[in-house]
């Protein structure tokens, strides 16, 4: 150091650390960089100078005075550690209170609630919190941030394959329209799920609107036809039509990779045509296709398996039972039980029932497919206290051991479908694959049902098994239109070949010949994307008799043989069969159920509630968008 000249760098700095020239007496180069660039700490600078430079100044003279050879330079050190790590622990802060507003569903004016404010100052005053309009901001940025994660997800190459779930949830005053999204990770085969939105449905639920609303929420995430397998909705009419009129139809003859295209190929014209014919017409259909912005499309479709279940168990069970003699017990018993669920709502009844049975009575919701079954189990679990508890409640009537005998009858005749409605609502554990082996299995846990001595309802079973196989009929009866479900269980390493019963042995080679031909098909596509081949080559007609094309099919038979006799059921062996593993994501990409958007609206209604009627429905959707997609707020 000469003439008490320095150098010091800039603690602040994080990216592009710098020297700055000064001296001991005259530190105005720093103050300059610290008012452009740091002015929020000057006063804080300005006030260190003033109380530490003479000190530092007569300690350097010491310095100098004992060792007069000593000329080490020195770094001016501003100590502004402590702010850097204030800066860092704000930062920290303001995500953590994005992720409680959003995750806990909490108001946005929480962050404005003087005791709110009051809580976080006595644990840290240093912590700033920011205003409404702040969270409002960074709401938006991460809502933004999600949005184009996904479209990286949908984007990625190879591109996933897609399944969605849609429904429209009615609140009093609004409607929304929600989707969801799920696929199955390439390299774990485990199912991922987001959030696609929940955004306001305005007028008539017709079938047209319904149609333009799903397109344009699809195309916003940059998903496309070819990826999105499939559309899982209940069996309302207005999305029936919708998906009747704008959807595609599943063909899987494996002969035509254009889905998009089989109307155009089936009213065709089957006469002769020149290359020049054949040419211009595929270049016009493309750019119509292609380039309409107003053409909606949707993907193909599929009914909620579980919603027709709980069908069978409600709407059908009661037209049955009106024919039967057990009518008018049902009628009975299950006025006594609706008496006791109506009164385990009423806060004084509902106190005298928990204090006698140490637990709340779950009442049925038409809503909930399982309610009805979880409700009659439970009274039948507490059968020896409820006359007790009617007793209490001043309820002239009391349970009789015909009533508790007509209550195990029905539980047990409802238990099987309450079990595989419980099977196919799984939304992480669940592929496309299971919905047959689950069928088929309900159907042959009802026929056991026969077996059993019931006294009121066995004129129920076959009725109800009846019921089963009318409204799966196509499953049942195996037929071309469900190709995709046979295919997702055969290619499935816990099912294969296994879930097909004796009675479906005439269909058993057609089924084998259909997963062959899916397995030379997915087979043949790799190999075609992988050559480099020209136009040239395309050309050659002649045949020839040591064409690569034969080995290419045996390997993918040999595969898919090799595959069904392997007796290991995890999903881990399916990295040993990489034409299979293709086949397996591809078809058991699908749900069963469309209970994935249902939990979607339960949250919602949460953040929708009374208190928070001047919520926009913008901010809503957000809101839900960010609840629904929380293990991705990582902005």
């Amino acid at each position: 150091m000469e003439n008490e000249n320095i150098k010091a760098e800039c603690v602040l700095c994080n990216d592009d650390k710098k020297e700055y020239s000064g001296t001991l007496r005259s530190t105005s180069n720093f103050r300059l960089h610290i008012k452009r660039i740091h002015s929020n700490v000057l006063e804080e600078f300005e006030n260190y100078i003033k109380s530490t430079v003479n000190e530092r100044r007569g300690t350097k003279r010491k310095l100098n005075d004992s060792n007069p050879n000593m000329h080490k330079q020195q770094k001016l050190n501003l100590y502004f550690s402590d702010h850097q790590k204030n800066e860092s622990k704000q930062k920290t802060f303001d995500t953590n209170i994005l992720n409680y507003v959003v995750c806990s569903m909490k108001p946005l004016s929480t962050v404005e609630d003087e005791h709110f404010i009051k809580m976080i100052k006595d644990i840290d005053g240093t912590l700033k919190i920011f205003s409404r309009r702040t969270l409002s901001r960074r709401i938006l940025e991460n809502y933004t941030f999600i949005c184009e994660k996904l479209k990286n997800v949908f984007e990625s190459d190879p591109r996933p394959s897609v399944c969605t779930t849609a429904d429209i949830w009615s609140t009093k005053h609004k409607s929304f329209m929600g989707v969801t999204a799920h696929w199955i990770d390439e390299n774990t085969l485990t199912r991922l799920s987001c959030v696609l939105a929940c955004r306001r449905f305005r007028g008539s639920h017709t079938y047209d609107k319904i149609a333009e609303l799903l397109h344009e929420i699809i195309c916003e995430f940059s998903i496309e036809r070819e990826q999105l397998i499939s559309t899982v909705t209940d069996n309302g009419s207005n999305f029936v039509k919708a998906f009747k009129d704008f959807g595609c139809v599943m063909d899987w003859n494996f002969q035509i990779d254009d889905l998009e295209f089989n109307d155009d190929r089936e009213n065709a014209d089957e006469e002769e045509c020149t290359d020049d014919d054949v040419a211009t017409f595929e270049s016009i259909d493309v750019d119509d296709t292609m380039t309409q912005e107003t053409e909606i499309f949707l993907p193909h479709h599929l009914r909620c398996a579980s919603h027709t279940l709980s069908l069978i168990a409600t709407t059908d069970f009661n037209k049955i039972l009106k024919g039967t003699s057990a009518s008018r017990i049902n009628h009975s018993v299950m006025g006594k039980c609706t008496t006791l669920w109506n009164l385990s709502r009423r806060p004084k009844s509902s106190e005298i029932i928990h204090t006698i049975l140490n637990c709340s009575l779950k009442y049925p919701c038409p809503t909930r497919w399982n309610s009805l079954y979880d409700g009659i189990t439970q009274l039948l679990k507490y059968k020896d206290k409820l006359n007790l508890v009617l007793k209490e409640l001043n309820v002239k009537y009391s349970f009789k051991d015909i009533d508790f005998e007509y209550l195990e009858e029905l539980a047990a005749l409802l238990k099987p479908i309450a079990g595989a409605l419980d099977f196919l609502q799984s939304e992480n554990q669940c592929y496309y694959g299971q919905l047959l082996p689950t069928l088929y299995s309900l159907k042959t846990r009802l026929e056991m049902l026969k077996e059993k001595n019931f006294r009121h309802l066995a004129n129920m079973i076959t009725p109800l098994v009846n019921s089963l196989i009318k409204r799966f009929s196509d499953f049942f009866e195996l037929s071309p239109s469900i190709n995709e479900a046979i295919l997702a269980t055969c290619f499935h390493p816990c099912y294969k070949l296994r879930w097909i019963s004796n009675e479906y042995d005439h269909e058993k080679n057609r089924i084998q010949n259909l997963c062959i031909n899916a397995a030379e098909n997915i087979f043949n596509n790799d190999i075609t994307n992988n050559s480099n081949s020209s136009d040239e080559d395309d050309d050659n007609f002649i045949v020839y008799s040591s064409q690569p094309e034969a080995k290419t099919i045996k390997k993918a038979d040999l595969e898919v043989v090799t595959f069904f006799n392997d007796k290991a059921k995890s999903l881990n062996i399916l990295n040993n069969y990489p034409i299979i593993k293709k086949l397996f994501i591809r078809f058991n990409s699908s749900l069963c159920s469309s209970a994935p958007v249902e939990r979607m609206f339960s949250m919602a209604g949460f953040i929708n509630n009374p208190t928070r009627n001047k919520l926009s429905d913008i901010t809503f959707e957000k809101l839900v968008f960010l609840k629904g997609n929380k293990d991705k707020l990582t902005i």
